[in-house]
């Protein structure tokens, strides 16, 4: 099956970031008002940690948006992003909570790193079935915030 030019109105060329990236901005954009409105702070329950997961302007997006700018797919899931948040879970063996790793993840205080995974699936459209990895850093003071949204693995 061959992947359309748009899907969801995200461009599919690999050439297409830039235009990947205008759109990860609006839908953050759109998200934290969304947030703020309905629960006024910028969280979304996850319920596999059973927590909040805040998604924090010039946070949350940062890293993501450079990311997830590289595939559709990426893409694809911060426009899911707050279904992505409240579904993730912990794939595979090993411990949930990691120390932090590179200048990034310790510059903005984080004492630790879960990674979790949410599955895309769709039984009609193949192309729709993938891993996306979402990234949560954890704060000295337990603040669970969204760091990352950017690598998709595929389902085998």
């Amino acid at each position: 099956m061959e992947i359309p030019e748009y899907i969801e109105g995200i461009p599919t060329q690999k050439a297409k970031s830039k235009e990947r990236t205008s759109l990860i901005r609006d839908y953050y954009a759109k998200l934290w008002k969304k947030l703020q409105k309905a629960r006024h702070n910028n969280s979304v329950f996850n319920k596999y940690l059973g927590v909040d997961v805040f998604v924090v302007e010039k946070e949350s997006d940062k890293k993501t948006i450079f990311a997830a700018s590289k595939n559709w797919q990426s893409t694809y899931a911060v426009k899911h992003l707050e279904e992505v948040i409240t579904h993730a879970t912990k794939i595979g063996d090993g411990p949930v909570y990691d120390k932090p790793k590179g200048n990034t993840q310790k510059a903005n205080g984080y004492k630790n790193i879960v990674v979790l995974h949410y599955a895309f699936s769709n039984d009609d459209i193949p192309y729709l079935n993938f891993f996306a990895k979402l990234t949560v850093g954890i704060k000295a003071d337990n603040k669970h915030v969204q760091y990352c949204r950017n690598k998709v693995e595929f389902v085998q």
